[in-house]
């Protein structure tokens, strides 16, 4: 059986690396260990991405020819209409935190088509964040030409990553 998630290694994985040293090393909680760590954030950072390649590594085997010699399914390619999907960026340490940025893109199939650079969302309330994202996918809507309803996708980010400045995280950029 495999073993559980460590959440505290999920949300370390979102720093850098000397931000989580220094959160995690001598100076901090002392867990840091050089020879595990480095490749432990890997994991938790890429481990979407490794779990999609091996979800497509095995529909590929499955399409191969068998050594009892039965000929292999075949694989049909459908093509897909481009469909509008809005992926809204949370930056925030855990959903339990406060929000601290949020951003927001609109992707039609593999192409991103429009972007809202992210914004501070310091000292609004979650009425005013609600607007925000109603007004975020209203432009979606308006620009796409088609009807974008809700986001299709969510990602979070660390608010150290935040790229807007100046920032309070940031008070010296």
């Amino acid at each position: 059986m495999a073993r559980p998630d460590q959440e505290k290694c999920r949300l370390c994985s979102k720093l850098s690396s000397q931000e989580a040293q220094q959160r995690h090393g001598k100076t901090g909680d002392g867990c840091w260990n050089h020879q595990v760590c480095h490749n432990r954030r890997s994991y938790y950072r890429h481990r979407g991405v490794r779990n999609q390649l091996r979800k497509q590594r095995r529909h590929i085997d499955e399409a191969q020819p068998t050594p009892t010699g039965r000929s292999p399914v075949a694989t049909l390619a459908i093509p897909v209409p481009a469909v509008p999907a809005a992926v809204v960026h949370w930056y925030r340490e855990t959903k339990e935190s406060p929000l601290h940025a949020l951003g927001a893109e609109l992707w039609m199939g593999n192409d991103r088509v429009a972007k809202i650079e992210p914004v501070h969302c310091l000292g609004l309330a979650e009425s005013q964040v609600k607007t925000l994202l109603v007004r975020i996918l209203g432009e979606f809507s308006s620009f796409s030409s088609l009807k974008v309803e809700r986001f299709r996708s969510a990602a979070e980010l660390h608010p150290l990553n935040c790229p807007i400045r100046p920032c309070p995280l940031h008070p010296d950029s």
